[in-house]
């Protein structure tokens, strides 16, 4: 229990929230939710921010660890939807971008959530696609946090592992959502260690 609550405070630390934004989804099927507070983190599509992450995070206590650099408590952030399809992108191509928060298994602690993206094409649900996961394991020490960030037509994901020492990050993705089909398309990563 006292290595869940060190994992927590880091967590915490890390990511602390300079100002949560709540949003409400709408939960009439008539009214969605356009709002680009969803985009997520723009620097996951900076390659030097990623590439730095390992370099300087090697010790929580460094205030040289660029995922310092990222403000937003984003499980807080997801903590305030409900379970509906909020649409978070209007693309050409007639392509609509959602978010939808899985709903959480009985099993599953309350630290843990996963948020799906999922693209429409001409209203028909084509792909989807974990933009965004919590896990908090109090047995092993750890927990890990998927962040993405959405811009038009590209989506990038990042996996950070904290533990009690350190920050890493693994499995940077850049995706390409087809305009002619909808569908998420790896086109560049990166097998951080």
């Amino acid at each position: 229990m006292k290595n869940f609550m060190y994992i927590l405070i880091i967590l915490l630390m890390i990511l602390s929230a300079c100002s949560t934004q709540t949003a409400k989804a709408q939960t009439s099927n008539k009214q969605n939710l356009i709002n680009n507070s969803f985009n997520g983190e723009k620097l996951l599509s900076n390659k030097e921010f990623v590439l730095s992450v390992n370099r300087t995070c090697d010790n929580t206590e460094s205030k040289l660890c660029t995922v310092g650099k990222i403000k937003k408590d984003y499980f807080s952030k997801f903590s305030n939807l409900n379970n509906d399809e909020i649409i978070i992108s209007k693309l050409k191509d007639n392509i609509v971008l959602k978010l939808k928060k899985e709903k959480r298994k009985k099993n599953q602690n309350e630290f843990s959530m996963l948020i799906k993206l999922i693209s429409y094409k001409n209203n028909k649900k084509v792909d989807s696609i974990i933009c965004y996961e919590s896990k908090n394991d109090p047995n092993y020490s750890t927990a890990s946090e998927k962040l993405y960030y959405l811009k038009d037509y590209y989506l990038w994901t990042l996996i950070f592992i904290y533990d009690l020492e350190s920050t890493t990050a693994f499995d940077w993705n850049k995706y390409k959502i087809n305009p002619r089909t909808g569908k998420f398309e790896l086109i560049d990563n990166l097998k951080l260690e």
